[in-house]
């Protein structure tokens, strides 16, 4: 059968279509052409990168040259209580490995503050060095707790622990005992209970106490807490980012230290930042009290390994008298909950509730607190107020009778 004409037309396509080429110039020409377009496409990219490169250089070359990280930190620590930056100036904290504790008082520190003296011993506790070995006529108060405990305003033998200390050595002058009470101030401003178990691990219990007193605040039921280094003091970073690295960052980057502060502020947008459960800090949070409860219920394990006592001073959210005294005062539910862990925990505890609504007579706020103090910045606790020494003297008593009554003290 003779062939058609379109068997034609395929052998003449077949043999001279665009898919023949006896030479290879089109392929040739295919592979220049895939070539230019690579070219093309990493010029591109190099330039996208090294664009970013340079406003990345350029960014944190403005940061380092304004200082907006320190800034940010020193604002942070002068909103909280401005004696924590004017402490971090004069080097009482430093750094530590632990990435729950992150920070601990400095041994060997010493400085200044609004008149009062600040000596941090050998051993991280407030104070005066302590004797290499104990003493056979010294029993020790052991302190624990936030800036409440270290006495923050108040001079060393103005302290609750030393104002305690010094009631319990009278008792036992008295009985003629022979023994003296020595406080051990180991209270780190800033302190999460998770910070303060890890403090009693690590230095406390080596000291050999025979009471340990936690003075518990409501500042302290959280999880997140604070990072701290010579350089920057006090911040807050809650970037969902392992602590090593986010210390590591920290060193090398003022942009993410900018990055990171601006997180944290958005994270804390609003009047009570305490008190809204969006905030990941914030003592209301379910996830916060589990985590403070397992660091009591730690730190009561700790004691009791060791036969040491353990007694809990409940201090509720510092505010203005009149709002504590109210019905629906916020802190409320917050001193209700402390109260049902003690509880729980079958710890001996002195709740402070009643004092503090005013059953003395007294104002235990600081004299010196400006009176018209915005009550929603008490209860984020930024620029918290804090007890004066006539404060810790009147709950110094307290918790003297209190700890006879339980057998603790003489």
């Amino acid at each position: 059968m003779a062939p058609g004409p379109g068997s034609a037309v395929l052998d003449h396509e077949h043999e001279h279509g665009a898919g023949h080429d006896p030479h290879g110039f089109a392929s040739v020409a295919v592979a220049v052409g895939r070539g230019e377009r690579g070219r093309r496409l990493r010029r591109g990219s190099l330039v996208v990168v090294l664009s970013l490169a340079s406003l990345t250089f350029a960014a944190e070359l403005v940061l380092r040259v304004t200082h907006a990280r320190e800034r940010d930190s020193e604002t942070l620590a002068a909103g909280i209580d401005p004696a924590w930056a004017a402490l971090n100036r004069a080097g009482v904290f430093e750094a530590v490995s632990d990435p729950v504790r992150r920070y601990a008082l400095r041994a060997g520190a010493e400085g200044e503050v609004d008149g009062h003296r600040y000596r941090i011993s050998p051993q991280r506790t407030r104070g005066p060095e302590l004797p290499a070995a104990k003493p056979a006529h010294e029993r020790r108060l052991l302190c624990l707790g936030d800036a409440a405990s270290f006495g923050l305003g108040c001079d060393e033998e103005e302290t609750l622990g030393a104002q305690l200390a010094a009631r319990a050595s009278a008792r036992e002058a008295e009985l003629g005992s022979g023994l003296a009470w020595r406080a051990l101030e180991m209270g780190v401003p800033g302190y999460h209970l998770g910070q303060t178990l890890r403090a009693l691990e690590a230095d406390g219990l080596a000291l050999a106490p025979d009471l340990v007193l936690l003075y518990f605040t409501a500042s302290q039921i959280e999880q997140s807490g604070f990072y701290h280094d010579a350089e920057l003091g006090f911040r807050r970073d809650l970037l969902p980012l392992p602590v090593a690295l986010k210390r590591s960052l920290w060193r090398w980057s003022h942009r993410y230290g900018w990055i990171a502060a601006l997180h944290a502020r958005a994270a804390e947008d609003g009047p009570e930042p305490a008190l809204e459960p969006r905030v990941p800090w914030a003592w209301v949070r379910p996830d916060n009290q589990a985590y403070t409860r397992s660091a009591l219920t730690g730190i009561a394990a700790l004691c009791h390994e060791r036969g040491v006592p353990l007694f809990v001073i409940h201090q509720p959210l510092l505010t203005p008298l009149e709002r504590i005294r109210s019905a629906d005062w916020p802190g409320l539910p917050l001193e209700a909950w402390f109260r049902g862990a003690c509880a729980e925990l079958d710890l001996s505890a002195l709740h402070l509730l009643g004092w503090l609504r005013g059953s003395d007579g007294v104002d235990q706020r600081d004299p010196g607190a400006p009176p018209d103090r915005a009550t929603s910045a008490d209860l984020a606790g930024k620029r918290a107020q804090r007890l004066s020494s006539a404060g810790y003297a009147h709950v110094a008593r307290l918790a003297h009778e209190a700890l006879r009554t339980e057998g603790l003290l003489p």
